[in-house]
């Protein structure tokens, strides 16, 4: 069998195995949710539907970028607790995560303790990445 076909198969068998849609086999329509709408995502906010009601977001979306980081930062983290932040934004029902960031903090069995420097950090990577 070819690489390509086994691969193929693997991703299929994955799919129907996780109920993904059958739209999201076009890799254009798997990407529109990571495309940002200023004039969507500023009514999302005067609306503010999470106000009224506490359970409006039933579904989280990750993209594979930012599952990755946060695998590579929790193992490192090892037998401690680790600390970051998620970037993204919201759809619908939806918290779509598009980025995630670890914090430079020191952690204990017991509590993770987000110090001046880590307060620092949050606000100039959130600045440089708004600028980008």
């Amino acid at each position: 069998m070819e690489p390509t076909s086994s691969s193929a198969v693997a991703r299929q068998t994955w799919e129907l195995e996780n109920n993904i849609p059958a739209a999201a086999s076009d890799p254009d329509a798997m990407d529109a949710i990571y495309r940002y709408d200023e004039a969507a995502n500023a009514r999302a906010h005067q609306e503010k539907p999470w106000a009224t009601d506490p359970h409006h977001f039933r579904r989280a979306r990750i993209s594979a970028l930012a599952l990755l980081k946060m695998v590579v930062h929790a193992r490192a983290g090892g037998t401690i607790e680790i600390m970051g932040l998620m970037q993204g934004k919201f759809e619908g029902d939806s918290i779509i995560v598009m980025d995630a960031f670890a914090l430079p903090v020191e952690g204990t069995e017991t509590r993770v303790n987000a110090q001046a420097d880590a307060y620092e950090y949050m606000v100039e990577y959130s600045t440089i990445n708004k600028q980008v």
